[in-house]
């Protein structure tokens, strides 16, 4: 993962409102080990503390944080461009199922028609 290509790139992650076990699991996707660099990412993103307090606070350089946050927004770009991929898939399939069903409520409406017609005779 990279880090991002413009100011404008999008932003995954929001500080202070992310589990902790979302940032386990993105962060084992990643290459980033260093203990303090994944405690200062963890405090930032879990309780909202500015970067500059949580690098501070876990003895890192502010660069080492920011580099760390700009490689887990990628790497959570990538995973919403996959959950993007099955969502639309899910959707084709929801259509596909709903088409049959109409279907099916027509060839049942159909024969209630026709059942009814026959009783009335």
């Amino acid at each position: 993962m990279s880090a991002p290509k413009s100011s404008r790139e999008m932003l995954y992650l929001l500080a202070g409102s992310e589990p902790e076990r979302k940032l386990d699991l993105l962060l084992s996707l990643t290459r980033i080990t260093s203990e303090p660099t994944i405690a200062a990412l963890k405090l930032h993103y879990t309780t909202g503390l500015a970067e500059e307090r949580c690098a501070a606070r876990h003895f890192i350089e502010l660069s080492n944080l920011m580099r760390a946050q700009n490689t887990l927004n990628s790497t959570m770009g990538v995973v919403e461009a996959i959950k993007e991929i099955d969502w639309e898939k899910h959707l084709a399939k929801l259509a596909a199922a709903n088409a049959r069903i109409a279907e099916l409520e027509k060839i049942l409406a159909s024969y209630q028609l026709t059942d009814s017609k026959e009783h009335a005779a």
